[in-house]
């Protein structure tokens, strides 16, 4: 049971990254459509059937994940989500931080922000530093 329990961590973090990996892609297609347009004098795209806004969980969890033991500052990760999709909300990734804190998925020092498995040692005696439990 814990075998399978195990695989399918596995599977759903690979699902994750490739989920996260396709939205990249298609800010960068918008984007390099946006350049193709100006570049040939064709109007902009005017009126877009309103789409429902990409899912930034998967671009911090990326980010969170390649800085690892250094963990990461709320604005250091909304200036990386940010260069990757420049229409995500003021507070949007602020509320992805604090979401994924409160499910023990990250831990916040204070200052910093862990993945869990790269958060440093509890400081007991410290003010302001949570343990990992």
């Amino acid at each position: 049971m814990a075998k399978e329990s195990r695989q399918m961590s596995i599977i759903k973090s690979q699902l994750e990254s490739v989920r996260a990996q396709i939205e990249r892609l298609r800010v960068k297609e918008e984007t390099l459509m946006e350049l193709m347009r100006e570049l040939t004098g064709e109007p902009a795209v005017v009126e877009r059937p309103r789409r429902r806004a990409p899912n930034v969980k998967p671009l911090v969890l990326d980010y969170m994940r390649e800085v690892g033991e250094r963990g990461a500052t709320s604005a250091e990760v909304d200036e990386a989500v940010r260069s990757l999709n420049p229409a995500v909300a003021k507070d949007t990734v602020g509320s992805v931080l604090s979401r994924l804190k409160s499910e023990g998925a990250f831990v916040y020092d204070g200052e910093r922000y862990y993945e869990k498995k790269f958060a440093p040692a509890p400081r007991p005696f410290e003010p302001g530093l949570r343990s990992v439990n």
